[in-house]
């Protein structure tokens, strides 16, 4: 049987979580730069843990370590390169997958539980790893106000899709994912008319430029924090029971930030930030 709708309580403490989650990126930015780092390195670490919980996939030891080993140095590298070059983060992850594959040959088990295994590190390790490309943008010239816009364009569109969800939880988007159709849509366009105002008020990209990469970023975490609710779908179908609340319900805003965190880097350094 399909989940019940969460109940209005349980989606507004997931609004309070996003309020939490952008307003803590965006002041922390502003912080020194050694706070900011251990702010990311705690989300990282919530990432970890509550992906592990949710997920509960063979051998949740050598997952969390993948993730962990992912994030440890992405964070390093992001740190200590100069000049910084994304393409060093390859490496990180080629050493999470090692761990990985090496991990769960050593615990046994099928054919089809390493490769599901392996699949889950590894996708949690480059998730991971994401977080880190927040410290990387505020290397760049005018990463700061790219941020701002970017992060305002993902807290907003995550904020307004749950928001609906409040009022319009049906349609549901699956109907093992309870999570509205429309929220998706309007949260998406939400985050482009945030982002655009962003760029109206900031002095960095155009409110133009703005929208344009509100609307890639915005949908980015808006599907991130969907997909929080197919990982959960697929623990249940499975047979596995729910996760603990806290965890289903939190861990999709993480995912959200943490999904769209690459993309933002990517769109900010070769189209946000040229021009202004």
């Amino acid at each position: 049987m399909p989940p019940p709708t969460p109940s209005k309580l349980a989606t507004i403490a997931v609004v309070v979580w996003v309020l939490v989650l952008t307003c803590g990126i965006l002041f922390g930015a502003g912080l020194d730069r050694r706070i900011f780092i251990l702010g990311i390195a705690v989300l990282q670490l919530l990432l970890i843990a509550g992906f592990v919980l949710l997920r509960r996939p063979p051998g949740m030891l050598v997952t969390a370590a993948a993730g962990i080993l992912a994030a440890a140095g992405a964070d390093l590298i992001v740190i200590y390169s100069d000049p910084f070059d994304p393409g060093d983060i390859i490496f990180v992850l080629a050493g999470a997958f090692g761990l990985a594959v090496v991990g769960q040959l050593f615990r046994g088990g099928g054919r089809q539980s390493l490769t599901v295994s392996v699949g889950v590190a590894v996708y949690l390790a480059v998730i991971t790893a994401g977080f880190a490309s927040y410290i990387a943008l505020l290397r760049q010239p005018g990463g700061l106000q790219a941020l701002l816009v970017a992060v305002i364009a993902m807290g907003t569109a995550v904020l307004a899709a749950r928001a609906v969800d409040l009022t319009i939880p049906n349609p549901r988007i699956n109907r093992q994912v309870p999570r509205g159709a429309f929220g998706v849509v309007i949260g998406g366009m939400v985050g482009t008319a945030a982002a655009a105002y962003a760029g109206v008020l900031l002095d960095g990209p155009t409110p133009a430029k703005a929208a344009v990469g509100g609307l890639v970023i915005g949908l980015v975490a808006v599907l991130g924090d969907l997909s929080a609710g197919f990982f959960h779908a697929g623990r249940r179908i499975s047979g596995a029971g729910v996760a603990p609340w806290p965890v289903r319900h939190g861990l999709g805003p993480l995912m959200a930030f943490a999904t769209a965190a690459p993309v933002t880097y990517l769109l900010s350094v070769y189209y946000l930030v040229r021009g202004f």
